[in-house]
This record gives structure tokens, C-alpha cells and sequence, in this order.
């Protein structure tokens, strides 16, 4: 448990750039607190920023020692990024950064690095890698989890291109991990990386703007809003899109109510095409043939390429977001989930900014070696359930809402064949998460060789 007497040891021992917080109400407390959701936040006996990686080994090492829990926190996206008063939060924000090798298309991201500041850095270089669209998701847990992106059609996800990582492993010692030391280990830090260990720095494959087809990491974004009576001809032309063998494109179809008042169910449908303007437009011109009440047709990079959803990623109010993956595209199972979403805001109006959307990519075109633990590659289509509400005796009501939206887009599917994304549920089976009999008794394996205590959660013992 952590005390007092805990923190001055530590304190003697880092790097005077390090910090511990104790005050609660210190402004720099407070700050270390924020999160993307309220949704069971808890607040720790104190916090530690590590300003470089042996301070956040010795960190772990001491905190092992003495039997103080402790989380790591990057991006502050994560529900499980705080802890209670008898533990500490590892803060990782003081150490941050990228080391980029063009000559050999590689990255080194360290620490608490996030989404945007990786794109600012590969951009100057003309690079590009696996990201998700929020702009202050932490970049290492994002990659440890699976990686999910709209780029993933020329790179594959994010686990797939992890090429080794350093971590702090359950006796307090640093390690590295590739294919060549411990591949065991770099196999299941590939997917499940956050049951390991904590990671300070991942090195991954980048690839060049060229790859793209164009020379400034340009991509053509869509946004396309129509009233709800528009449902089914909204489906048959997406299909079309979504389908298309001629480009490659990314997406995501939205159940949301329209902005200002939120009292008009919408669809919103945002895709995005790796081509020229005038491509893009022939490719959409579906969408448009229905007559949406808005549309935008515009170019968008690399570097900025979540900006417009900054808005999601505000921080505070509850929040919770999880993720299925689909065996694909079903105009039923949506119709379905379009109804439940109209239920939840009817009795739940403090619902109303949540989100039920479908997001896509076109199948990857890469070379592929798919040696990770992650196992969901061939995932083309996920359920995205976001629940946004400021009301905590709300919490089972819309709990209850998100498992309904998940099993009615898994309508028709065997319960074996359920894909639940690491990075966003810990609540399902395992077998949801982590595919295969064999997988799972691998993962379980070497959980019980290299963290037996359980340092880095129970999962998977």
C-alpha cells in the first residue's frame, strides 16, 4: 500500500527532472487527473512523472518491492488509467518523443508520445504509420492492443508493425524485446502488450507518402448527413462504396443526433478515399444521388488527420467507447441499431451526444507476416458504441444500451466467432478478444512465466 514514507524513497532516488504529486487539489494534481471520461475514475495516493526511462524502471522496481499497486497513464483515454488511494499512477507525460529513420522505415515512440505528436513527427519526412483517430490517444497502448486504423489497407493494423519494444517486466527489470530476443514475449507484446509489462518506447514500421499515391500524405474525406427517413437509401449506396475493388477507402456510417439542439436523429456518413478529388467524388456520387442535407468533399494529411474529431476527444462527463468486430456489413442488424439508439435518447436524454456507428476499411494490400497475439487482422468491420452522458445514476441504463447495440449487430453470428477489441472491453470473455483455443493458452502461458503475480492486471491468469 502506497504511504508517505514510500514517496520520500522514491524521491531520493529519481532524476530531480522527475516528479511525485501528493496534493490532490495542486493544480498540477488536478491536471495529472484529467481523462477523456469521469467513467470510474478513482484517485491515487499520489502520482509519479518520470521524466526518462530508468526513472520510470526504478518507479516500477520500488513499487514491486514495497507491494504498491500501481497504473500506467498515457493518453488518458483508457478506464483503467487511475487507481485508488492505496496506489499510484505512473505518469508517463514528462516522457515523451520520436526518433524517426527514414533510410529504414522505422519510428522509436516513447513513453507518453500521443497520436498527434507522432503524425507532426513523421510528417516532415514524408511517413506515414498505423493511427487512430484521436489526436490524444497514447500512442504505445494503442499499438499494444491491436491498432485499428483507416490506414491500415496499406500497413495492416498497429500490433502488426511493433518491431520491438523495451518494457519494465514484473521483477522491475528493463528488457527488450524483437524477434530475435525473446520472441515469445515480442509475440504476445504484439496484441497484448499491456498484460506483460509496462512498455516505455516501441519501435514501428512507417511507410512513405508515395504509398499513399501522392507526395503529401493527402487522402479525400467526405462528410455526407441525412435525415433518418433516408435510411435504407443511405445503406444501398454505402454497400457500394464500402464494397469497391477500385479504390481503397476507409469510413464510418453514424446514428447521431444533429447538432445544436440534439433533438433530430441523423445518419452521418464520413468516408474516405485514398485518391484524387475527382475520384473521390465519382466514388460517392452514390451518397449524393440520395440528397443529403449536407455534404463536404474535402483533402485532408497525415498530420492533421483527426483534428476534426477533437471534439470527441474532450475530456470530462462519462464517457465509455467499445468496439466488435463484424464478419461485415448488415442493413438488418444497423436498422436494429438504429432503433436502439432512438431508445436510449428517448429515455435517456442525457444520452444524447453518444454515437452508434459502423467503421470500415477495404481489405489490406500488404504483404503480411501476422505473427502477433492480436489475431484479429482480417477484421474489416467494427461496431463503435460511443456512450456520452454527465449523469452517474445513468450509468447501468446506458451500460445496458451498449450491450444491446452489440448484440444486435452480432445478430446471426456464432458466439465463437464474437470479437470484442482488447483496447476498449476487459468485460468479455477472452475468447472474445483473443481468438483460438491455442492463442489464448499461449497468451495464458507466458502470462504465467513472465508476470505469475499478476503486477500488470489478472488477465489472462
Amino acid at each position: 500500500m502506497a504511504s508517505d514514507s514510500f514517496l520520500s524513497s522514491l524521491l531520493s532516488k529519481l532524476s530531480p527532472e522527475s516528479k511525485i504529486l501528493r496534493d490532490a487539489k495542486s493544480s498540477d494534481f488536478q491536471a495529472s487527473m484529467e481523462r477523456w471520461s469521469n467513467y470510474n475514475l478513482k484517485i491515487p495516493f499520489a502520482i509519479v512523472q518520470p521524466a526518462n526511462e530508468n526513472d520510470v524502471a526504478y518507479t516500477v522496481r520500488e513499487a514491486i518491492a514495497t507491494h504498491v499497486p500501481f497504473v500506467p497513464v498515457s493518453g488518458g483515454h483508457s478506464q483503467w488509467s487511475s487507481i485508488g488511494q492505496d496506489g499510484i499512477i505512473i505518469d508517463l507525460s514528462q516522457y515523451k518523443g520520436v526518433t524517426v529513420d527514414t533510410a529504414n522505415n522505422l519510428a522509436t515512440v516513447r513513453g507518453g508520445t500521443r497520436m498527434k505528436e507522432l503524425q507532426i513527427a513523421l510528417h516532415p519526412h514524408k511517413q506515414f504509420a498505423a493511427v487512430g483517430n484521436g489526436n490524444t490517444v497514447g500512442v504505445i497502448p494503442y499499438y499494444l492492443g491491436g491498432g485499428i486504423s483507416i490506414y491500415t489497407p496499406f500497413i495492416g493494423y498497429g500490433s502488426e508493425n511493433i518491431v520491438a519494444a523495451r518494457l519494465v517486466n514484473s521483477t522491475g527489470e528493463l528488457v527488450e524485446v524483437s524477434e530475435t530476443q525473446d520472441p515469445e514475449l515480442f509475440w504476445g507484446v504484439r496484441g497484448a502488450g499491456q498484460f506483460f509489462g509496462l512498455v516505455t518506447e516501441l519501435t514501428i514500421k512507417t511507410k512513405p507518402y508515395s504509398l499513399l499515391g501522392n507526395e503529401d500524405g493527402q487522402r479525400m474525406c467526405g462528410t455526407y448527413i441525412f435525415p433518418i427517413q433516408s435510411f435504407d437509401a443511405v445503406c444501398t449506396a454505402l454497400e457500394a462504396i464500402m464494397e469497391s475493388t477500385e479504390y481503397i477507402s476507409a469510413g464510418h456510417i453514424m446514428i447521431v443526433q444533429a447538432p445544436p439542439d440534439l433533438k433530430q436523429q441523423v445518419l452521418l456518413v464520413a468516408p474516405q478515399a485514398f485518391c484524387s478529388a475527382d475520384k473521390a467524388a465519382k466514388l460517392f456520387q452514390p451518397l449524393v444521388d440520395v440528397g443529403p442535407i449536407q455534404q463536404v468533399l474535402a483533402p485532408s494529411t497525415f498530420e492533421k488527420h483527426s483534428d476534426h474529431l477533437d471534439w470527441v476527444c474532450a475530456e470530462g462527463d462519462f464517457k465509455r467507447f467499445t468496439q466488435a468486430g463484424l464478419a461485415g456489413w448488415s442493413t438488418k442488424n444497423f436498422k436494429r441499431l438504429r432503433e436502439l439508439h432512438a431508445e436510449l435518447v428517448e429515455n435517456c436524454p442525457d444520452a444524447a451526444r453518444s454515437g452508434y456507428t459502423v467503421e470500415w476499411h477495404s481489405p489490406c494490400r500488404a504483404k503480411r507476416e501476422l505473427n502477433s497475439s492480436f489475431g484479429n487482422e482480417n477484421v474489416e468491420y467494427w461496431l463503435n458504441v460511443l456512450s456520452w452522458y454527465t449523469d452517474a445514476a445513468n450509468h447501468d441504463f446506458v451500460d445496458a444500451m451498449d450491450r444491446k447495440a452489440q448484440a444486435a449487430m452480432r445478430e446471426g453470428i456464432e458466439e465463437q466467432a464474437f470479437v470484442s477489441y482488447t483496447n476498449t472491453s476487459r468485460e468479455d470473455p477472452i475468447e472474445y478478444r483473443y481468438k483460438g483455443i491455442d492463442t489464448v493458452d499461449r497468451l495464458k502461458s507466458l502470462k504465467k512465466r513472465v508476470d505469475p503475480a499478476g503486477i500488470f492486471t489478472r488477465e489472462l491468469l
